[in-house]
């Protein structure tokens, strides 16, 4: 009679219940030679052929639950064959063969592309809202190592198949920021996914889309909107609209969709529906840019006082980057409004020196680099190094022909704050959000988010700060005397020899500040786009040579294209050739005895 020692417990009946579906489902899979097999040798035997799979790096081999190993196997087939206690070798069972192959299992399916021809399309415009400071600039650059707001915002878009190229979607932006800019009011617009029906009149109609119009019939009625939808299984439950399907009646949550794939510090706020024809870039009615600063030893008033000089059309080339990749030829920009207010949201440091202020300006379009450089002339003004009527000598062609070579203001203040387009309504959710109402929430909850981490930094500095603005230093500014570092910080402010730009950034301006019409100037902008024109001509010339070269066969020919085309030329256009044959990009700052070299080699 078994005893309770032979008998087995709770667990192992437990456990023996859970292993025999699995037992029993790879036996009859395999072969029906395993039905008479003890468990602990199906075991072992499941052992060999997962070390086998594993061997041959195969990846179709069913992987073994990790619940049914470990046991006894003093007694399965394909264990080495060990001793007892008293020597005599064990036997193990006899099988049919020692050589098996690994269980073979159907591969899985590859999975099914994604058709976008089955749904329909529109243009809408997002506004979106990032904070540039770990960001190459907002346009992406065509290079997968720079990571810029653009470049994630189309990894997203692909991810969620909102898009199927970037090429191919109608993409345009209001405006493009610099490296370490933020935006909070940037807009984009594209041809994007939609969840409407291809009848309805929301959507972009196009040939291969799949929709056929019904042909209406002149005898019979005309159907509203609500018949054609009803017609298509529309119908209301409980106050929402939905689908023949169930699912709810209306746009995609775009909002909620691709936020969950973008990173925390880039967010899409808001969308619109738009026409087909609009532009983010050129249907833009006035761009606003906001740039923080401290107060620090500026003179507020002085900084005003040259800051209006900036109000209307003016001609900023000496206020502005030359870019080279384009042909700019009016350099006349308009400026709508422009103030200078202090920022009252914050806490800082009890010091008057630590109050911020900000710039606000409105203008209808901006040149690269157009608002930093003003702050960087501002930035003087402010600190009396210069006059405010530098403003109206630098924008007079006659008395400043050329940039001045000057550093600009620091990026990190300043955020492309708005952008207004007329007749434009932003949304903040869609149809789909008024079941759970959960797109407007997380999006304030992320925004609080970020908020709370920035701020509770700043408030430790500010605490820092103030600690050390009550520190007591000996022997200062004589001997015998004492005073706190934060007085002693104010009064050497203006003894350190250096300018502040902005942000955290300072330049050291030497033993004597040279005035800006003083300096150095870049080469006029009509130099510089003769010399990249003609460095671009020359290019595609030899470009021209060498494609002709490499069709007709003869590589000699093309041992040398640059060599040989400039040995051809003649005249100024060899000079500039063999001067520039790395097509490297000019230097600004070369002063005006290059302008006027060039000058004598173009006569």
């Amino acid at each position: 009679m078994p005893t309770n020692k032979d008998r087995p417990t709770k667990a192992e009946r437990k456990q023996r219940a859970r292993d025999a579906p699995a037992l029993r489902q790879l036996a009859n899979g395999v072969s029906d030679k395993y039905t008479t097999w003890s468990r602990e040798a199906l075991l072992q035997r499941i052992r060999e052929l997962e070390g086998t799979a594993t061997a041959t790096a195969s990846s179709s081999t069913t992987p073994i639950p990790a619940h049914l190993t470990g046991s006894d196997t003093s007694s399965i087939p394909g264990s080495p064959i060990t001793a007892t206690d008293s020597g005599e070798p064990i036997s193990r069972p006899e099988s049919p063969s020692n050589n098996y192959s690994p269980i073979e299992t159907p591969r899985k399916k590859d999975r099914r592309p994604f058709d976008f021809s089955k749904y329909a399309k529109r243009h809408v415009a997002f506004r979106v809202a990032y904070f540039g400071w770990p960001y190459g600039g907002f346009a992406s650059q065509g290079v997968n190592e720079i990571k810029t707001v653009e470049s994630e915002i189309f990894n997203a878009l692909m991810a969620a198949r909102i898009i199927d190229d970037p090429l191919t979607c109608n993409y345009s932006r209001c405006g493009r920021t610099d490296r370490g800019v933020s935006g909070l009011g940037q807009v984009i617009a594209l041809t994007v996914r939609s969840s409407l029906p291809k009848s309805s009149p929301h959507v972009i109609r196009s040939e291969g889309d799949g929709y056929v119009p019904e042909t209406p019939n002149p005898d019979g009625p005309v159907l509203t909107q609500e018949e054609q939808e009803a017609k298509e299984g529309v119908y209301w439950k409980r106050g929402i609209k939905r689908n023949k399907d169930g699912s709810v009646f209306g746009e995609l949550a775009y909002l909620n969709i691709i936020n969950r794939l973008l990173p925390p510090d880039i967010r899409i706020v808001a969308w619109a529906p738009v026409s087909e024809d609009f532009n983010a870039r050129f249907h833009c009615s006035w761009r606003q840019y906001k740039y923080f600063f401290p107060k620090g030893i500026i003179d507020i008033e002085r900084m005003r006082t040259a800051a209006v000089k900036f109000l209307g059309t003016h001609d900023f080339r000496n206020f502005c980057k030359y870019d080279a990749s384009k042909t700019i030829e009016n350099y006349d920009r308009t400026i709508h409004e422009i103030s200078i207010e202090p920022v009252p949201e914050h806490e800082f440091a009890s010091r008057g020196s630590n109050e911020f202020y900000q710039l606000t300006l409105k203008g209808s379009a901006f040149l690269w680099h157009q608002v930093r450089c003003m702050m960087a002339v501002l930035f003087c003004v402010g600190q009396g190094l210069e006059e405010p009527d530098i403003i109206d000598k630098m924008m007079d062609l006659k008395q400043c022909p050329a940039k001045p070579n000057y550093d600009m203001a620091s990026d990190l203040p300043l955020v492309l704050y708005d952008c207004h387009f007329e007749n434009l309504e932003w949304q903040y959710q869609t149809e789909v959000d008024l079941v759970n109402d959960i797109t407007p929430l997380r999006l304030y909850r992320a925004m609080e988010d970020q908020w709370s981490c920035y701020v509770t930094k700043s408030l430790m500095y500010s605490r820092m700060l103030q600690v050390l603005d009550k520190a007591m230093l000996q022997n200062l500014p004589e001997k015998g005397q004492q005073i706190l570092l934060g007085d002693y910080a104010e009064q050497n402010a203006i003894k350190e020899n250096n300018i502040s730009l902005g942000g955290d950034l300072r330049m050291f301006m030497g033993k004597r500040y040279s005035g800006l019409m003083d300096r150095k100037k870049c080469l006029p902008t009509e130099v510089k786009a003769a010399r990249h024109q003609e460095k671009k001509r020359i290019r595609l010339a030899l470009e021209s040579e060498a494609n002709s070269a490499n069709n007709s066969g003869n590589t000699s020919e093309v041992d040398s294209p640059a060599v040989e085309s400039v040995a051809t030329m003649e005249g100024p256009s060899a000079e500039v050739a063999s001067s520039s044959s790395s097509f490297s990009a000019p230097t600004e700052a070369t002063g005006e005895s290059a302008s006027l070299q060039l000058e004598e080699k173009s006569s």
